[in-house]
Formats: structure tokens, C-alpha cells, sequence
């Protein structure tokens, strides 16, 4: 890389930083000399990357033109399948969402079905009045173990979708398609919002477990599994059977369905009951809450990072349930008096945690690693 490009390069990652800087404020951060500045500007606003828009309040002397960034000038589009339904996300170079929209359609591991989302895709775009050219790709995040070598379903048994990969939905639109692990990008989103997390396991409290290891900022990927998979280390040996033909794990005494099954009603309701004290569902919780501490205290015993819980229940869960949790882990424990902090993420988007792969991939051309904790949404 020339110099010409390196300084450029700097300029963007900056502007991309701040949103809204002038010339002379780059040009002291960056120690280079204004007139190199003002070049990498002008060519980053003819490449429609940068703007100049209105000027900075006077310091004593001449206004300094702002410079800020064209957060949508190329956007991404994020699939996430479920059971049901499909959810649709576009999102901006700051992996902000632009718009969302759910659309009810059961899965069927099948042409008529991928069209129709092709389809969806399609007049998502035109309804969002997005230009094809803005467009950097589509990412699709679906609840199946997704091989980061061939890109196909490996085990999908909740949606009976083993082999489907992405060239089956990409067919019918004219953007670049990647399919991946839901959880996984689930992760990816919380971090993206989070980017001083380090080392952590995100745990997804969706219908199905989810769990996702984070190392040194970034979502671990497994030799052969990815790495995380929470849901389905055996919690209660020979206990009730999982869904993945094992019995006694977590997913089994964990998930959201185990919840909603168990009382016939949507979480909605049943946090409603639980929170004006119903016995049963306290007495439920209670179960629920040393089922999940169980399983944490087995991750946290291994790695010693903290954990981040995200998903359905996530919004509904409280401190006092936290708190439970980490003083449930410790009981009988002579190991620790303490264990690293469980946390709930506020940030619960798979869709758009699909799209972000290809605006991590954009920004990479111009070594900007991730989002920035100093921009404004």
C-alpha cells in the first residue's frame, strides 16, 4: 500500500471514529499536513464515502467545514430464518437498523419456499427504496450448525434443514448471500454494541438454547463444531431427552419452550404471572434459574470469563434473577468465592447480526475492525 492510500485509509478510519470532524482536527490527530488532508477528503467525497455538511462553531477565526460520514451509502441486508417465520433487517455502516420487517412464512426445505424469500428479499429492498448498488450483500442466519468450509447446514434438525446452504435462496436474488449459524451471529451483534468485551460465552434464551464463545473480541469458531454450544452439554444425566436425540441437556431445561410448554402460554404471560407471584410459576423459576446456574457454573469452572445473556427472555429478566443466578453457582463451592459477572445484553438482533457481516467486511478494506463506542446512533 502507497502512502497516498495509507493516509486516505487513516482519514476514513477517522472520520468513520468521530462522524463528525473537521480538516484541522484531522489533520493534528493524524499529524499529517492539512493540504493531505483536504486530498484524502476530496476523494473520499467523490468515492460518495464523506460528506461536507455545515460548519463547526467559530473558535476565533474562519468556521471549519464538517465532515462526516455517508453511514448509508453502502448498507447490508440481514435474513434470519425461523420455524414460522423470516425477519428481514437492512442496516447502515455502523450497523445501525435502518428498517426491519417480519414476515410469517413456515419453513420448507424447498425451491417454492427459497423463492419466496428471494422474493421478500427483493421487494424488502425496493420497499426500503435502497439502490441494488448500495447494497454489499445478504447475510442469513438460520438455527442450524452451519460448516464454515462448505457453507451448509451440518445439523438442522429444529428445522429439518440438513445440506440447505445460502446459493439456494442466493439464486434468486442479484446480491451476494452467506449463510450462518444463528447464535453465532446473535453474538456478533451483541459485540458489535459491546466492543469491550473480550472474553465471554453469549447465551441466547430464545425457543431453542443458543451459545456462542467470544475470545479476544471475537466469535470462536471450533474445529469441527463451532465453539459454545451450551445447549447441549448434558446438565442432567439420563434426564429428560433433548432434541438432538441426547437426554438431560441444557436445552431441555432451558430454553424458552421448556418454559412456554410447561404452562401453555407465550413468555409474555407467564412473566406476568410470575412477577405477581403466582406459586407455581415461582416455584418453576426457582427450578429454572439453578438449571441455568448449573450450567454456567460448568462453562465458567472451564473458561473463568464473563457471561452475556441475550434473547427472548433476556428483557424480561431482572438483577434480582442475576443475582440468584451468580449466588446459585457458588453454593457449595469451595473453588471460588466469586466468579467473573453474568450480564444481560440489551442488544438482541439476530437479523442484524446477519447483515454485519458484510459491513465488517466493507470496513475491513479501510482496517476498521468494528464499530466505534464514541458514535451516535
Amino acid at each position: 500500500m502507497d502512502i497516498k492510500e495509507l493516509n486516505r485509509q487513516r482519514v476514513y478510519q477517522l472520520v468513520y471514529q468521530e462522524n463528525q470532524i473537521s480538516k484541522p482536527t484531522i489533520s493534528a490527530k493524524l499529524k499529517i499536513s492539512l493540504p493531505t488532508v483536504s486530498q484524502c477528503v476530496n476523494e473520499l467525497i467523490e468515492r460518495g464515502l464523506v460528506s461536507e455538511k455545515g460548519y463547526f462553531e467559530s473558535t476565533g477565526g474562519r468556521k471549519a467545514a464538517i465532515i462526516t460520514l455517508n453511514r448509508d451509502i453502502k448498507v447490508s441486508v440481514g435474513v434470519e430464518i425461523l420455524k414460522e417465520l423470516i425477519h428481514l433487517t437492512v442496516v447502515d455502516l455502523y450497523g445501525a437498523v435502518i428498517r426491519e420487517k417480519f414476515i410469517q412464512l413456515p419453513f420448507k426445505d424447498s425451491e417454492e419456499y427459497c423463492s419466496h424469500v428471494g422474493r421478500y428479499i427483493i421487494e424488502f429492498v425496493d420497499e426500503s427504496q435502497i439502490d441494488y448498488n448500495m447494497i454489499l450483500g445478504v447475510g442469513i442466519a438460520i438455527q442450524g450448525l452451519v460448516d464454515k468450509k462448505t457453507g451448509k447446514v451440518t445439523f438442522g434438525r429444529i428445522l429439518n434443514a440438513n445440506g440447505f446452504d445460502a446459493e439456494r435462496i442466493g439464486k434468486y436474488i442479484p446480491f451476494p448471500c452467506e449463510l450462518r449459524h444463528d447464535t453465532e451471529r446473535a453474538a456478533a451483534y451483541t459485540l458489535w454494541h459491546n466492543p469491550k468485551i473480550n472474553d465471554a460465552l453469549y447465551v441466547v434464551l430464545n425457543r431453542n438454547l443458543g451459545g456462542a464463545v467470544i475470545i479476544n473480541g471475537e466469535v470462536h469458531h471450533g474445529q469441527i463444531l463451532p465453539s459454545g454450544l451450551i445447549a447441549h452439554m448434558t446438565l442432567i444425566p439420563n434426564g429428560r431427552t433433548c432434541y438432538c436425540g441426547k437426554k438431560g441437556c441444557v436445552e431441555a431445561y432451558c430454553s424458552v419452550d421448556s418454559i412456554t410448554r410447561t404452562f401453555n402460554q407465550d413468555l409474555k404471560s407467564f412473566f406476568f404471572d410470575l412477577r405477581r407471584g403466582q406459586p407455581e410459576h415461582v416455584r418453576f423459576w426457582e427450578k429454572y434459574l439453578a438449571y441455568l446456574a448449573g450450567a454456567i457454573y460448568n462453562y465458567q469452572i472451564l473458561m473463568s470469563t464473563e457471561v452475556v445473556i441475550g434473547g427472548l427472555a433476556a428483557e424480561y429478566l431482572t438483577e434480582e434473577d442475576i443475582h440468584k443466578i451468580m449466588d446459585m453457582e457458588l453454593q457449595g463451592s469451595n473453588i471460588a468465592e466469586t466468579l467473573p459477572k453474568i450480564w444481560i445484553s440489551e442488544y438482541n438482533n439476530t437479523s442484524a447480526g446477519a447483515a454485519l457481516i458484510y459491513i465488517k467486511e466493507f470496513l475491513a478494506e479501510f482496517g476498521i475492525t468494528g464499530r466505534y463506542e464514541s458514535v451516535e446512533e
